[in-house]
């Protein structure tokens, strides 16, 4: 066995690990940057208003049997 070639092709795979690992972590933290977003958007876009008490609304409910 040579030992020079497979120490060249262990370093190499260890560069190839090393970068797949930074790409995922890349890929991780823009997905959940991209889901803050969203969870901001959907807040901002439809906010929940209080009940209204004095409000008829609600308080009886139609029951046919």
């Amino acid at each position: 066995m040579d030992i020079a070639a497979m120490s060249t092709g262990m370093s190499q795979l260890q560069t190839q690990s090393e970068h797949a690992v930074k790409a995922s972590n890349l890929v991780k933290d823009h997905m959940e940057m991209v889901g803050e977003q969203v969870m901001q958007l959907i807040d901002s876009v439809a906010p929940v208003a209080a009940p209204d008490p004095s409000s008829p609304l609600g308080h009886s409910i139609d029951i046919r049997v």
